[in-house]
């Protein structure tokens, strides 16, 4: 709390235009990240609590004054040094400063330009203040020897209680950045972070060096010639909508895999409304995932950013800051956006993925009621789309609407049916699909009484596919062969199939030009309505990545000495969104 509030005083220039209140907020939601670091800073001194009936009494505040000394002495360097790291780069402290401790000279040559004398003097202030601080709390604690064993041990449940503000509460999503983001603005995001704990979470969590070395294997002018053979210009593309600005109704549903649709041969179909509107609208019958979760879907979909199976560019806030949105470029053609999920926003970093990317409006768990929920994820698909509706019935037109259903997920739990003891993980899928295809149905029943709905284009698209039912291997593509249907009153074609292949990436342009559009630069989006797109998917999983085209099929897997399609592609993606091109 202490260094946030020097945080904001040091960055006056930055924070000067928000408000007492908007500041007040900011060190409201920070409490819950500095909470989390203070736990993980109390474990050691609780163990050694419990352990101190052992050891002499002096001893014991001796060991507890230096840990606490070292402690102090360290997040005083760290907090101190993240007030010029943002200054000169825009964000938190983070494993982003590893590399250039390898070259001392030039870390110091950027230092001197700081206000070094400055930052010494917070640096002293606050280790001297809080090291005599927590020395005379140290020296106030002592035991009746009589009591002494017993409150010692008593240490081991408080060690334990500590789980609780460490991953930030009983909630399913453990804390996160999202959990203390709370404002469209960034920088008041950025100053509820807890710098030391954004470091020691990047830290822990980056590994930078080995997925580098796994995914950097072919030389940069092989990659830049693949990606030129594959980037072909548009052509003429074949225009499907009757209106620049339908209102746009994004449906991304939960693990709509190809195997329950039955459009498209699915083995076992669970989707007949689906069915339907893929045969009254457009069906895209070789769409793929990109990757199998959802941030990396999510990041396909809104971002086009293809998915890497190790890193996920939604858990770094600081490199989704710099995407391009769908949302965004539809607002500045005069949309109004919203996104609405029934589950916690704050998940796999959702909330500040959707912040940075400007969602005007976003809607999670906390705005339906607790009797709408499952045992785990949050409100069901009926009670999400019920709220769509009500929103759009309020919202200007045009409006687009990303809605990110949930109860085809594990537990596959849907209102009105228990699972039964021993029954399939597949038949369980499977109902939890037909559910959320009700769902659909119902909805556009209702939607289509709109007045709203005349104008409107829906593009329903699965997050990922899945594994089940029918156990489809890690790598395998029917575990990544997903739907995309468009539908609606705004198409002026209908009831037409598209084979050519294509991925979650490639929805971004294909959308965008069909609103008129073609400004966009996208590396990694194609217009799959264009006469002359090239014709390929790709989508990778935890230990490698495959490249989908008409006559072949490549793979690669980490540290797999080959320079092929699937390789030199995801080291394309990596050096654009990770900066390494070179292989080490």
């Amino acid at each position: 709390m202490t260094f946030r509030v020097v945080f904001l005083l040091y960055h006056s220039a930055v924070f000067n235009r928000f408000s007492i209140g908007e500041k007040w907020q900011v060190l409201w939601h920070g409490l819950y990240m500095d909470a989390s670091m203070a736990g993980y800073a109390s474990l050691i001194p609780f163990l050694l609590w419990s352990f101190g009936w052992l050891i002499e009494a002096k001893t014991w505040h001796r060991i507890l004054n230096g840990y606490g000394l070292l402690l102090i002495i360290f997040f005083s360097f760290v907090l101190s040094a993240d007030l010029e790291i943002y200054t000169n780069w825009g964000h938190r402290v983070d494993s982003a400063v590893m590399p250039y401790l390898q070259y001392p000279k030039e870390a110091f040559a950027s230092a001197y330009s700081s206000p070094l004398g400055f930052l010494v003097g917070i640096f002293l202030v606050t280790t001297i203040l809080f090291s005599w601080s927590g020395y005379k709390l140290t020296a106030s604690i002592s035991f009746p020897e009589k009591y002494r064993i017993p409150l010692h041990l008593s240490g081991i449940l408080f060690a334990a209680v500590l789980i609780l503000p460490i991953r930030g509460g009983f909630q399913l999503a453990p804390m996160n950045q999202s959990s203390v983001y709370f404002s469209t603005e960034r920088p008041l995001n950025q100053a509820a972070e807890n710098g030391v704990w954004v470091l020691m979470q990047s830290l822990l969590e980056s590994g930078n060096d080995a997925i580098a070395r796994e995914y950097v294997r072919s030389y940069p002018k092989d990659v830049d010639a693949f990606m030129e053979r594959i980037s072909i210009p548009d052509g003429p593309s074949s225009q499907v909508v009757s209106s620049t600005k339908p209102n746009v109704v994004l449906i991304v549903w939960e693990s709509l895999t190809a195997k329950v649709v039955g459009t498209l041969q699915g083995k076992y179909p669970s989707t007949p409304n689906l069915d339907q509107l893929a045969k009254d609208g457009i069906l895209f019958t070789n769409f793929y995932a990109s990757g199998d979760r959802s941030d990396k879907g999510l990041a396909a979909i809104l971002a086009s950013v293809p998915a890497l199976g190790k890193v996920s560019i939604m858990a770094n806030p600081n490199l989704t800051a710099r995407l391009s949105f769908l949302n965004k470029a539809m607002e500045k053609n005069g949309y109004q956006s919203a996104f609405m999920y029934g589950g916690e926003l704050e998940f796999a970093n959702m909330k500040s993925f959707m912040l940075n990317a400007g969602f005007q409006k976003r809607i999670g768990k906390q705005e339906f009621p607790p009797s709408s929920y499952n045992s785990k994820w949050g409100a069901h698909d009926e009670v999400l789309f019920d709220r769509q509706l009500a929103e759009a019935d309020k919202a200007k037109t045009p409006f687009f609407h990303t809605m990110f259903t949930l109860t085809s997920h594990e537990p596959f739990e849907v209102p009105g049916v228990a699972n039964k003891p021993g029954e399939s993980v597949d038949s369980l899928f499977c109902r939890s699909h037909r559910y959320t295809d009700r769902c659909l149905g119902k909805w556009i029943q209702q939607a289509s009484k709109k007045p709203w709905w005349n104008n409107t284009l829906v593009v329903i698209v699965a997050d990922h596919g899945h594994a089940h039912p029918g156990h489809s291997g890690e790598s395998d593509t029917m575990k990544y062969k997903i739907p995309m249907v468009w539908y609606g009153p705004a198409l002026f074609k209908k009831g037409i199939q598209i084979p050519d292949l294509g991925s979650q990436t490639d929805l971004f342009k294909t959308l965008l030009v069909q609103l008129g559009d073609t400004n966009q630069v996208l590396p990694f989006s194609r217009n799959l309505l264009s006469q002359s797109a090239q014709n390929f998917a790709f989508y990778s999983f935890r230990n490698g990545s495959v490249f989908v085209e008409d006559k072949k099929t490549e793979s690669v897997f980490d540290l797999q000495s080959v320079s092929n399609s699937a390789q030199l592609y995801r080291q394309a993606v990596y050096a654009r969104y990770y900066q390494q091109t070179k292989p080490r």
